[in-house]
């Protein structure tokens, strides 16, 4: 067993890291390294995409967090939902509770790295005293140190001029250490060797390695049970919903027989796809929602996007559009072709509601299915484009603000070219490249792409870092839209963390890393317009 790269921290450290996870099991890949891990501060929030890289490259993920003192790593399943709750249990201050680590050490499946035992909350064979071996890296590569840098200048709100003036000076700044060296990267076999004590491969990679076990960290949809009056199951009581839409808006509007059957063969289909894909409750708890709403005198959204080729979904009430009547694909909504054997897709059903109304309706989400339950979630502030040229722009004091916005009024927002983006090939997917390609001229004084594909211009070193730091996350927030609803306590089986001093925490998963632990995710957005349409109807009826 060789040595392999234990404590890595990615850009999900906000601030900290900047690898990113695929970036970093295929650095393993191409050294024929057998395991990797993950050593996030304070979060697992990249667990997923993580675990997920690891496997697509044939290598073991080992999942752990880091603390200001500890790093810990799950052996098992188990470990992975104490960590869990380790990191559900932060407060505000960035604290874990330490009560509760030592309480879940117990179990055995915890491993700890630390300076000495003294600051660890894991004792015995489980405890290895963090040496030169147990280097941490914070970026992949060695010429990513400059772009570590930018990205720390970054959430400092300065420049790199000021760094290096202030420790020429004897100054002392945040983040020092990452000033004057080049070497957190992920090492490869030869400098890693340079590394070991003595020399020599030291044991405890070999036992950390035996210890932490394969484990799938992902699971099926978790949906809660929805409550069915009179005892009906889920499925019956869908089908008892829909029977009542058609007799309600079908069966006045069609009387000829060769349109019913019509009808009748896309019910069917929808059916027989939903039951395969047991989505019952998912339909049911979309359709509660949307109905708590109307028993409110609230208005709701008529449905929008795919959904609205769905006729389960028009006959129970969740959109107002006959997907018939308008030639809607129901596969444009959910394709069943999607599933595999070890993951079922969740369809996406968008319910815009009243802006005011949308807090009452999580509470009404949290008093029927448990507080605990229920959830709104997690998403991260990208470096995007326009963004990120700025940004590399500002740390370097590469030119005057004026200069900056013309330099930039070229670079388009993601959404006005998703689809010519999507066209691109993966590695070469940039809104900046985009941008020198297709506003060539625009940007020529800047930089360009000369015919080897080379980036020329006296900015061309400012827009070849800023393609690199494309895609890096700056900041978290909360999801617009997204809340989660799950059958079983959130703080068990996800983790949550503080979105601000005091508040409520959230799920600390982006969407697709939610669905992909069995989390489900529904969109419920605020509009402000109903609001006013609310506030008009008022008028009118007075």
């Amino acid at each position: 067993m060789d040595w392999f790269p234990l404590c890595n921290l990615t850009h999900y450290s906000l601030q900290k890291g900047f690898s990113k996870p695929k970036q970093l099991a295929e650095k393993c890949r191409t050294n024929n390294f057998k395991a990797c891990g993950i050593a996030d501060y304070k979060s697992i929030s990249g667990a997923v995409s993580f675990y997920k890289a690891c496997v697509a490259q044939d290598i073991k993920p080992i999942i752990g967090c880091s603390f200001d003192n500890f790093t810990l790593f799950a052996k098992n399943k188990d470990g992975w939902f104490e960590l869990i709750q380790i990191v559900s249990s932060l407060s505000d201050d960035g604290e874990p509770d330490t009560k509760l680590i030592l309480s879940l050490s117990k179990n055995n499946n915890l491993i700890c790295v630390a300076e000495d035992e003294s600051v660890s909350p894991v004792r015995g064979e489980d405890f290895y005293e963090k040496t030169a071996s147990f280097h941490t890296s914070y970026y992949t590569e060695k010429e990513h140190a400059e772009l570590h840098r930018i990205m720390l200048c970054s959430s400092m709100k300065t420049t790199l001029s000021k760094v290096n003036k202030a420790i020429t000076n004897g100054q002392t700044v945040d983040n020092q250490v990452f000033f004057e060296s080049n070497d957190f990267f992920l090492r490869d076999k030869l400098s890693a060797t340079e590394l070991l004590i003595d020399g020599k491969d030291p044991e405890s990679f070999v036992d950390i390695f035996s210890k932490c076990k394969n484990y799938n960290i992902l699971s099926q949809p978790m949906l809660p049970t929805f409550d069915t009056p009179n005892g009906q199951t889920e499925k019956d009581y869908l089908r008892e919903l829909a029977r009542a839409g058609w007799k309600k808006m079908l069966d006045d509007k069609i009387t000829d027989e060769d349109e019913r059957k019509v009808y009748g063969d896309r019910f069917r289909k929808e059916y027989d796809v939903i039951e395969k894909a047991n989505l019952f409750g998912y339909f049911l708890i979309v359709w509660d929602i949307l109905n708590h709403c109307r028993d409110q005198g609230w208005m709701v959204g008529p449905g929008r996007g795919s959904a609205a080729g769905c006729l389960i979904s028009y006959l129970i009430g969740i959109t107002q559009i006959d997907p018939i009547e308008f030639d809607l694909l129901f596969e444009r909504f959910y394709n069943e072709g999607r599933n595999t054997e070890d993951h079922i897709s969740l369809p996406d059903i968008d319910m815009d509601v009243p802006g005011d109304k949308r807090d009452e309706i999580i509470a009404h989400l949290k008093y029927k299915y448990g507080s605990d339950n229920v959830s709104q979630m997690l998403t991260f502030g990208r470096l995007q484009g326009r963004s990120a040229i700025k940004e590399v722009l500002r740390v370097n004091n590469a030119c005057g603000f004026g200069e900056m916005n013309e330099i930039t009024k070229y670079i388009p927002d993601e959404a006005a070219i998703s689809d010519q983006l999507a066209e691109m090939d993966e590695e070469d997917r940039s809104i900046i490249k985009w941008a020198l390609l297709n506003n060539a001229d625009d940007l020529r004084d800047y930089c360009y792409v000369n015919e080897d594909g080379e980036l020329k211009g006296d900015f061309s070193e400012f827009f070849k870092q800023a393609i690199d730091i494309e895609g890096t996350f700056k900041t978290q927030g909360k999801h617009a839209a997204g809340v989660v609803i799950s059958a079983e306590p959130l703080f068990k089986v996800c983790p949550m963390v503080n979105q601000r001093s005091g508040g409520e925490k959230i799920a600390g998963l982006e969407m697709a890393d939610l669905e992909a632990l069995g989390h489900v995710k529904f969109d419920v957005l605020g509009i402000n317009l109903l609001d006013k349409l609310m506030k008009i109807k008022e008028l009118i009826n007075e």
